[in-house]
C-alpha cells in the first residue's frame, strides 16, 4: 500500500524550503492565545534539539509525543479561529524556520533510521499548522491561500506515505477549507491563476483518492476519483502520469488480493488517464507507467479467466508489440496469453519459440535466469517434453556464464523434468547428451542435490525390476560433471549400478564395473561383496579372494563375510567358502567375547577342506595340510581355553567328541594314500584333543582306547622317519617325539587292560611291547644309556621275547659304551633265558653275538660272558638241549686268538688265562679233536717271565 502513496506525489519537491520575506509580515504581532504561545515556545526549544544533534535527544518518541499534543491544539484553534486576531510575524517566521530544518533533516537522515523519520515529518505538521495560524484563511489575498493549499498537499503526501493516516485527515481538511475560501475569489482571478488553482484542485482529487485507499475507504476513493472526472481537461502530462500512477497501485494492489475484476476496473482508468495527454508529451518514466499499466491489465484480464477477457488481452498484447516491437516484456505478455489458453488449443511450439527468443535475449541476470526457468516449468505442466527442449538450449546458452550457479540449478531442474517424464531410456539419453556439451562440475551442494533426484528415480525402477532403465540412471549419476558429490555418494551409485548388471546377469558388464570401481567405493564392505557375487559368478577366484580381504579390513565385517559363505555355498564353490571362512577365523579366533561360534567354524571349514583333499586335484597336497593346520588350531584354541581360567568353554563334550572321532577316522582312512606325516598330525591332535575330555566321561573306555590306538601308529610312523631320515637332526627330533608318545602309552595301558576282552587285551600287549622296542631304539639313538635297562624292565609283563630280540638287535647294531652294552645284554639275556620259548641255538648266538661286541670294547666284560658262556655250555652238556657245536668253537677260537694276542704284547699272565678259558669251553665240543688242537697251541707257549719279558 505504501507503494500506491509513494507513487502518487511528485509535483514540487516536498523537501523544498519556504522561502522567507516574500509576504507581507509587518503587521504587530498579538499572541493572545495561550495555545499559540505554548506551541511557540516549544517549537522554539525543538529548533534548538534539532539544530544540534537530534539523535542525541534522551527520547525522540517523547518528542514526537509533545509535538502531536501542540499539533491538535492548534487544528482547533485553527478550526475556529478567534475574530479580529491579525497575522502574526513571529509565528511564521518560527514556522518557516521549523520547516525548513525538517525538511532538510528529513532528506539527509538514513533511510533505515525510522523514529527521527518520523521525528522530522511531525515537526513538519506542527510547522504546517503554525504557518496556518500565521496565515488565516479568510485572508483576502488569493496568493496566501495557494501558498498554504500547496503546503498543506506536500505535508499530506508525507503523512500518508508514512502511514500517518490521522495526520494526513487533518492536514487535508485545510486544504479543503483553503480550498473553498480559493473557489470564493475564483470568478475575480485571472486566467493564468484560475488554471493553477484547477490544477490544484486535481492534485487535491488524486491525494484524496490515495488517501482513501490506503485507509481502506474504497467508496470514498471511487467517489474522489468520480469528481477528478470533471477536471480532466486540466490533466497536465505531469499530472496525468501522477494520477495513472495512483490508479495503477491501486488496480495493482486489487490484483494481488485476487479481486481481478476489481483491479481490471482500476487499471483501465489507469490506461485511460495515461493517454489522456499525447504520447511525445510523457516524460520518460510516464512511458514506462504506461507500459507497466499495460501489462498489469493484460495480467488482470487473464486472471479473470473469461474468454471475453482473453480477448482483449490478446488485442492489447498485439497492440503492445505493434508499439514497442519484440521487447522481452511483450515476450513476457505473450507467454501469459498463451498459457491462459485452453488446454486443448494450447500452442506448445509459439510457447516454445517465444521462450527461446527470451532466452536469446537472456541478460544474464538473476532474475532473468529465475523468469525463464519460471515460464520453462509452466510449459513443463502442459508440455513436458516442449520444455525439456527449451531448457536443453538454456542449458547451454548459460555454460559459459561466470556464475555456475545458474547452469547448476538448470541441470537440476532438467533432473527433475527428466525424473517426471515416462520412464524411458530415451529420456535418460536426452539427458546424457546435453550433460556430455558441459565441461565444468557443479558444486558439491549441486551434484548431491542432482543425485538425489536421479536416485530417487533409479530405486523406483530398481523396486520395479527394470533393471535396464535403472542402470542407465546410475550411470547419468555418475557423469562427470557430479564429480563433487563426494566419494560416499560416488560408491552408493556404483554398488547400485554393480546391483543393476547382477540382477540382469550380464557377467561381462558386471565385471566392467568392478574393474572401474573407484578406489573409496573399494574400502566399503557392502562393494566389496557385490564384487564378490560377480567373482563367483565368473569362477574369478582371485578376485574373490582380492574382495574377502578388503570386507576383512571393515571394523564390522562378520554380517558381510556370512554372506560371502552363503553365497559361495549357493553356487557351490567350495574354495571361496574357504576362503571366507579362514579370514572369519583370523579375525574372530582368539578373541573373548566373540560374535562367532568357534567351533561351528571350524568344523565348517574342517568339512570343506575334506572334500577339496578327497579329489585329484595339483593341489591336493596343500588342501590335506590345510585340512591338518586346522585341527591344530582347535587344538591351539583347546590349550588357550585350558591355560585361561577367564575364556569362555566354546567346546562342549560333543563338539570334542566330533573333532576327536574325525581327526582319528580321516587319518586311519588315508594312511596309505596320504603323506605319513599328515596322518601322523591328525592323530597328534585325536589324542591332543581326547586329552580335554573330562574325566567323568561316559565313553571314557572307547576314547582312552582311540588315543592308545592314535599313539600306537604315530611311533610306528615316528619310527619310520627316523630309519629313513637323513638330516641327523630332524632324525633325533623324531625319535625324541615318538618316545613321548611311547611314554604316553605306557602309562595308559596298565590301568585300561583289565577292561578289554581276552583277545583285545594280548593284541593290546602285543602293541606294547612293540613300541618299547621302538622306545628302546630310540633311546639308543639318543644316547639316552640309562633309561634302556627301565624299558627292558618295562618290557617284562609284555613277555615277548620278539620284542627283546628287537631290542638286543639294536644294542648291538649300535655303538654303545662297553658297560652299557653288557649290562643291558646281560638283562635282555636273562629275559630272553626266562622265557619258555627261549631255546640253546638263541641263547648261544646271542652270547656269542655280545662276546663278539664286547671283546674289542672291554676284554674283562668280554671274560666274563666267556666264563658264563663255559658254565651254560656245561650244564646244557648232560641234557638234550646242547650248546650248538660251531657256537662253542668259534668263541673258544676267538679268546684263544685274544690270548694269542696278548701273549704277543708280553701280557703272559692275562694271556694264559685266556687261554685256559678258551679250553675249558673247548672241552665241550663233541668233536675232541678241536680241543687237542688247542692245548697243542697252548702248550708251546712259554709262560715263564725272562729278562727279556721284563724288559718288555
Amino acid at each position: 500500500m505504501l507503494a500506491v502513496l509513494r507513487a502518487a506525489f511528485s509535483v514540487l519537491s516536498r523537501n523544498m524550503p519556504i522561502p522567507t520575506g516574500t509576504k507581507d509580515v509587518s503587521q504587530p504581532a498579538n499572541k493572545t492565545d495561550k495555545r499559540v504561545e505554548a506551541a511557540l515556545d516549544f517549537v522554539r526549544d525543538l529548533y534548538k534539539i534539532l539544530s544540534s544533534d537530534p539523535s542525541d535527544a534522551p527520547a525522540t518518541d517523547q518528542l514526537v509525543d509533545q509535538i502531536n499534543q501542540h499539533v491538535k491544539k492548534l487544528h482547533s484553534y485553527t478550526h475556529k479561529p478567534v475574530a479580529g486576531v491579525p497575522r502574526d510575524p513571529e509565528v511564521d517566521q518560527q514556522g518557516t524556520r521549523l520547516w525548513n530544518i525538517c525538511a532538510r533533516l528529513r532528506r539527509d537522515c538514513e533511510p533505515t533510521n525510522g523514529r527521527l523519520k518520523r521525528l522530522y515529518l511531525h515537526g513538519r505538521v506542527l510547522a504546517f499548522y503554525l504557518l496556518v495560524v500565521a496565515n488565516p484563511s479568510r485572508t483576502p489575498k488569493a496568493q496566501d491561500l495557494v501558498y498554504v493549499v500547496k503546503l498543506a498537499l506536500k505535508t499530506a503526501r508525507d503523512c500518508v506515505e508514512s502511514s500517518e493516516f490521522e495526520l494526513a485527515t487533518g492536514v487535508l481538511q485545510k486544504a479543503t477549507d483553503y480550498k473553498g475560501c480559493l473557489q470564493d475569489l475564483a470568478s475575480a482571478l485571472p486566467k493564468e491563476e484560475v488554471d493553477e488553482y484547477n490544477c490544484l484542485e486535481v492534485e487535491y482529487f488524486i491525494t484524496r483518492t490515495a488517501l482513501s485507499w490506503a485507509d481502506n475507504h474504497i467508496d470514498v476513493a471511487e467517489h474522489m476519483y468520480t469528481k477528478s472526472q470533471r477536471l480532466r481537461q486540466y490533466l497536465t502530462p505531469d499530472y496525468a502520469e501522477r494520477l495513472a500512477d495512483v490508479l495503477y497501485e491501486i488496480g495493482k494492489s486489487l490484483a494481488s488480493r485476487s479481486d481481478f475484476d476489481l483491479a481490471t476496473k482500476w487499471l483501465q482508468r489507469a490506461n485511460e488517464v495515461i493517454n489522456t495527454p499525447n504520447l511525445e508529451h510523457l516524460s520518460r518514466e510516464g512511458l514506462e507507467l504506461r507500459l507497466a499499466i499495460l501489462q498489469a491489465l493484460v495480467s488482470a484480464l487473464l486472471a479473470t479467466g473469461t474468454s471475453t477477457d482473453l480477448d482483449k488481452a490478446t488485442k492489447l498484447v498485439d497492440y503492445i508489440e505493434s508499439e514497442v516491437g519484440n521487447r522481452p516484456v511483450v515476450s513476457l505478455l505473450k507467454l501469459e496469453v498463451l498459457r491462459k489458453t485452453p488446454a486443448e488449443i494450447f500452442d506448445d511450439d509459439a510457447y516454445s519459440d517465444v521462450l527461446r527468443r527470451l532466452i536469446k535475449h537472456f541478460n544474464s541476470s538473476d532474475a532473468g535466469f529465475k523468469l525463464v526457468i519460471h515460464h520453462i516449468r509452466k510449459l513443463h505442466d502442459k508440455s513436458p517434453g516442449a520444455a525439456c527442449a527449451v531448457l536443453d538450449d538454456f542449458i547451454l546458452s548459460v555454460r559459459g556464464v561466470d556464475d555456475n550457479s545458474w547452469m547448476e540449478k538448470a541441470v537440476i531442474t532438467r533432473i527433475w523434468m527428466a525424473a517426471n517424464q515416462r520412464d524411458t531410456n530415451e529420456t535418460i539419453q536426452t539427458v546424457r547428451g546435453v550433460l556430455l556439451n558441459l565441461t565444468r562440475p557443479l558444486s558439491a551442494e549441486a551434484a548431491v542435490a542432482a543425485q538425489a533426484l536421479i536416485w530417487k528415480k533409479l530405486e523406483s525402477n530398481y523396486r520395479q525390476k527394470q533393471y535396464d532403465i535403472a542402470e542407465n540412471w546410475c550411470r547419468l549419476a555418475l557423469h562427470h560433471i557430479f564429480q563433487n558429490c563426494g566419494p560416499g555418494n560416488m560408491a552408493k551409485l556404483e554398488r547400485k549400478l554393480l546391483l543393476c548388471a547382477l540382477a540382469r546377469n550380464e557377467l561381462e558388464a558386471a565385471i566392467s564395473v568392478v574393474h572401474n570401481l573407484s578406489k573409496q567405493s573399494w574400502r566399503e564392505p557392502m562393494t566389496a561383496y557385490l564384487a564378490f557375487k560377480v567373482a563367483i559368478r565368473c569362477e574369478d577366484h582371485i578376485l574373490a579372494e582380492q574382495c574377502i580381504h578388503t570386507i576383512g579390513q571393515a571394523p564390522d565385517h562378520v554380517d558381510f563375510l556370512g554372506a560371502c559363505i552363503a553365497e559361495s555355498h549357493k553356487k557351490g564353490d567350495i574354495f571361496c567358502a574357504i576362503a571366507a571362512l579362514k579370514k572369519l577365523q583370523e579375525s574372530y579366533e582368539y578373541k573373548d567375547p566373540n560374535p562367532i561360534h568357534l567351533p561351528a567354524l571350524f568344523r565348517c571349514l574342517i568339512r570343506l577342506l575334506n572334500i577339496l583333499a578327497e579329489n585329484p586335484d595339483d593341489r591336493k597336497e596343500d588342501f590335506i595340510n590345510d585340512l591338518c593346520r586346522q585341527f591344530d588350531i582347535v587344538v591351539f584354541a583347546l590349550e588357550r581355553q585350558a591355560n585361561d581360567p577367564k575364556t569362555h568353554k566354546l567346546f562342549t563334550i560333543d563338539e570334542l567328541e566330533w573333532f576327536s572321532r574325525n581327526a582319528y577316522n580321516l587319518a586311519l582312512k588315508h594312511t596309505t594314500t596320504w603323506d605319513l606325516r599328515c596322518v601322523v598330525r591328525l592323530l597328534t591332535a585325536c589324542v591332543n584333543i581326547i586329552g580335554h575330555f573330562p574325566s567323568d566321561v561316559g565313553s571314557q573306555v572307547e576314547v582312552t582306547l582311540k588315543a592308545l590306538f592314535s599313539r600306537f601308529i604315530i611311533a610306528s610312523a615316528l619310527i619310520s622317519f627316523a630309519r629313513t631320515q637323513d638330516n641327523v637332526k630332524e632324525q633325533l627330533e623324531d625319535y625324541q617325539l615318538m618316545r613321548k608318545h611311547v611314554l604316553a602309552f605306557d602309562s595308559q595301558v596298565p590301568e585300561y587292560l583289565p577292561r578289554l576282552d581276552e583277545q583285545s587285551r594280548a593284541d593290546m600287549v602285543r602293541k606294547h611291547a612293540t613300541l618299547l622296542t621302538f622306545d628302546f631304539e630310540a633311546a639308543v639313538a639318543l644316547g639316552q644309556w640309562d633309561d634302556l635297562g627301565g624299558i627292558v624292565q618295562r618290557a617284562v609283563p609284555c613277555k615277548s621275547a620278539v620284542a627283546y630280540q628287537a631290542m638286543a638287535d639294536s644294542l648291538l647294531r649300535a655303538q654303545v659304551p662297553g658297560q652299557v652294552l653288557y649290562s643291558t645284554m646281560r638283562k635282555i639275556v636273562n629275559e630272553i633265558w626266562d622265557l619258555e620259548s627261549f631255546d640253546a641255538v638263541k641263547l648261544a648266538k646271542y652270547t656269542r653275538c655280545l662276546f663278539q661286541a664286547t671283546l674289542p670294547l672291554d676284554d674283562t666284560l668280554a671274560m666274563k660272558l666267556l666264563q658264563e658262556a663255559c658254565g651254560k655250555a656245561r650244564e646244557l652238556h648232560a641234557s638234550d638241549a646242547r650248546w650248538p657245536e660251531e657256537e662253542l668253537e668259534w668263541m673258544a677260537a676267538t679268546a684263544f686268538n685274544h690270548a694269542i694276542d696278548l701273549y704277543g704284547a708280553y701280557e703272559r699272565d692275562r694271556a694264559k688265562e685266556w687261554g685256559s678259558t678258551a679250553l675249558n669251553l673247548a672241552h665241550y665240543c663233541t668233536d675232541g679233536g678241536f680241543e687237542r688242537m688247542l692245548q697243542d697251541k697252548f702248550m708251546r707257549l712259554s709262560f715263564e717271565d725272562d729278562g727279556r719279558n721284563r724288559e718288555r
